[in-house]
């Protein structure tokens, strides 16, 4: 046999004869941070109106890794930690409070109890906002037990301090709880305004830190939140967990910073591990604080902006601009739509108001749409996703040369971590800066472009494993990422996906049972177009997973496509929008490299279909976020994209420092070719060399049909 030595960060393989050195994890322990969205964006001033509040969390895993060829890695659980007398600890770098200089949420008066004033310790916007939330008194956040009567709601009875998310946790400094057998729990009500449902807020037997208010903007940033400029904004928050001995001094039951010390590894370093926690701000500013959206028709936005310049003179025209366009906007649906948002306000009122001057209290949008992202599964008119997406795509798609719509990154927008604003693709008036003539998907940043592995150049020279493609996911490579650039926002959500979703009728995770994943494209075309009546009958390949804005708008469809029950009965808002039909791996990879069967976290998904990546497990229990990241962060992350944290989390727990996914040795005691030493290779078999070609890959594929949900 041929003699050869191969280098792993210090570690080295040693292959001769029957004799074999094995590769040790360096880390004692990995702990596995993730987030469930990929990104989340919201208003840091929340003083007019508020489509969406802030709400980040910190989810996480804990490893004790292999030392040993035969030794199973083990994923803790509290009652490891306890007989250790461990916590884990999270805060987030550089960001510990938000109210204040960084957001203007719970100083924004609101009267919750309904007692006419605004006095009372409870008024504040930040307990209305989740107000629809409830739970019970007789097990806060989980199932309702039988008998319980007495409900909590969220806010009202349940007040959210100053800087803490809705659960209770604050945005630094404090321990991750265990979600157990239940997960964490709350109810609402169904769109017939009486029947309750839960809600689950996460994966079952997770470490959690739920609903932070994080900001993208860093302690110290700014003096005071007047002074807030847009290359301030930091998108790519880190979440840091350590693992910590506890020694509860004064008895309280609750760990304190002063209490902690630090678990160390065998090499002395603390058991302390980053992960991204993402959070950027829209650019509303971009349309709506200049002609674009406004034109000769709309004016107040103009007397916004010059009352915050001209009376603060502290005031930045970043911030100025973020009031105006929320005038703006209010102006416009006001007149669009019969509201009477603005008619309080009085643009002349130069008396000085510090906060707001709209003579109300903010607008929430859930008053009136559905919105299944804060549980309003009842509305009075178009679903708050459906209004957002038709109304933009309708008047100001921005499309690109190939009629895409560039428009996508302005409210999920595409800051930089290191404040530039060179790569956004719209200019400070709204219009896409490629004037027909460029390519959205070089315009890096933000939620996804030029950052996830999907829409990443340079995914070919750091991707180890082949991808696994059937025919959707090879149309993709072949008539979309073949130029280099990547995917697009539209090539996933789109009415394809949709309709792949609806044909689903699976048995299991390996598409046993009714589905059109497994089939060529021209038969998946073919029943696209019989579908919903017939819906979809003109159209061809290309509009299902490449759709345009022009010259026939494609894209927005996919927010007028009805839904699949029973969720007509259950939400106004359908089955869209961080629910069931979202998109999924599996529409374009072959099992095992798809998510788990749903059905476990109704509504958010259901039976006989795919759930949410978000909500699936794989790999002895591991969360598929674990080793691959939050979707649309999926590493490998562009080394030289907006999202340094990303690629930065990868290479802490990759022993070869690479960008991901996690890999085996990480946590295994692995062979040269980086197979666990528990695997034998009849395990191995079962995969066919002209699809794994290498041990590896074959390995990596038996890790991913090697599920347990716990």
């Amino acid at each position: 046999m041929k003699h050869c030595v191969v280098v792993f960060i210090g570690i080295f393989f040693v292959c001769g004869g029957a004799q074999a050195q094995w590769g040790i994890p360096p880390n004692d322990y990995n702990i596995m941070i993730f987030y469930e969205l990929g990104m989340h964006c919201t208003g840091f001033d929340i003083s007019y109106c508020c489509v969406l509040p802030p709400y980040n969390s910190v989810l996480a895993q804990i490893v004790k890794t292999s030392k040993d060829p035969k030794e199973k890695p083990q994923l803790l659980r509290p009652e490891h930690l306890q007989e250790q007398g461990w916590v884990l600890w999270y805060e987030h770098d550089q960001n510990t409070f938000s109210e204040g200089p960084k957001m203007l949420y719970w100083n924004v008066p609101y009267d919750v109890n309904g007692n006419g004033t605004t006095t009372d310790p409870i008024d504040s916007f930040a307990n209305h906002e989740f107000s629809q939330l409830f739970t019970y008194a007789e097990a806060p956040l989980k199932f309702k037990p039988e008998g319980a009567m007495k409900r909590l709601f969220v806010g009202p009875d349940i007040q959210i301090p100053l800087d803490h998310g809705p659960t209770g946790k604050p945005i630094s400094f404090d321990v991750l709880d265990f979600t157990g057998e239940q997960g964490t729990i709350v109810y609402t009500f169904l769109n017939d305004g009486k029947t309750e449902i839960a809600i689950p807020l996460g994966q079952r037997y997770l470490w959690e830190a739920l609903g932070l208010p994080l900001t993208a903007l860093f302690d110290g940033a700014t003096p005071h939140i007047r002074a807030v400029r847009e290359e301030m904004l930091r998108p790519y928050q880190i979440a840091r967990v350590s693992l910590k001995q506890w020694q509860d001094r004064d008895g309280n039951g609750k760990a304190r910073l002063a209490e902690l010390t630090p678990v160390r590894h065998a090499n002395g370093l603390p058991v302390s591990f980053i992960g991204t926690n993402p959070i950027d701000t829209p650019a509303c500013t971009r349309c709506h604080s200049s002609y674009v959206a406004n034109g000769d028709e709309f004016q107040l936005y103009k007397k916004e902006y010059d009352y915050w310049k001209d009376t603060f003179s502290n005031t930045s025209d970043y911030y100025a601009s973020v009031k105006a366009a929320s005038i703006s906007m209010l102006e416009i649906h006001d007149k669009r739509i019969g509201t009477d948002f603005l008619s309080n306000y009085n643009p002349n009122d130069t008396t000085g108001a510090s906060a707001t001057r709209l003579g109300r209290p903010p607008v929430k949008c859930q008053e009136c749409h559905a919105d299944n992202v804060l549980g309003v599964l009842r509305g009075v008119t178009d679903p708050l996703t459906v209004s957002i997406h038709v109304s933009h795509l309708r008047t100001t798609p921005e499309p690109d040369k190939f009629g895409r719509p560039a428009n996508c990154q302005v409210c999920h927008p595409a800051h930089w971590q290191n404040g530039s604003l060179e790569h956004y693709p719209v200019d400070d008036f709204g219009r896409f800066k490629g004037v027909r003539t460029g390519d959205v998907r070089q315009f890096w940043g933000g939620c996804f472009i030029g950052r996830d592995v999907h829409s990443n150049p340079r995914h070919r020279q750091m991707v180890s494993t082949r991808s696994h493609l059937n025919a959707v996911g090879t149309w993709m490579l072949q008539n979309v990422m073949n130029d280099g650039q990547g995917l697009y926002c539209t090539n996933c959500h789109n009415v394809g996906s949709r309709l792949l979703y609806k044909a689903d009728a699976l048995e299991n995770f390996d598409q046993a049972g009714e589905t059109l994943r497994n089939q060529p494209m021209d038969t998946i075309t073919e029943a696209f177009q019989s579908m919903d009546g017939g819906r979809y009958a003109d159209w061809g390949t290309a509009d299902f997973w490449d759709p345009k804005v022009s010259p026939v708008d494609r894209v927005r469809a996919v927010w007028e496509d009805p839904p699949v029950e029973p969720y007509g009965r259950v939400s106004d808002a359908g089955d869209f929008w961080l629910a069931a039909g979202e998109p999924k791996c599996a529409d374009c990879h072959k099992p095992p490299f798809v998510e788990s069967l749903g059905g476990s976290y109704f509504p958010i998904d259901q039976e006989k279909k795919y759930s949410l990546m978000r909500y699936s497990k794989g790999h002895s229990g591991l969360a598929c976020q674990s080793c691959h990241q939050s979707t649309h962060g999926l590493h490998p992350v562009n080394p030289l994209g907006p999202d340094p944290t990303t690629h930065q989390q990868a290479a802490s727990l990759n022993p070869d420092g690479s960008a991901g996914p996690v890999k085996c040795a990480a946590c295994h005691t692995v062979d040269a070719d980086g197979v666990p030493g528990l695997v034998q290779e009849a395990m191995l078999v079962l995969f066919p060399d002209d699809e794994y070609p290498t041990r590896y890959e074959k390995a990596v594929a038996l890790s991913h049909v090697l599920r347990k949900e716990y």
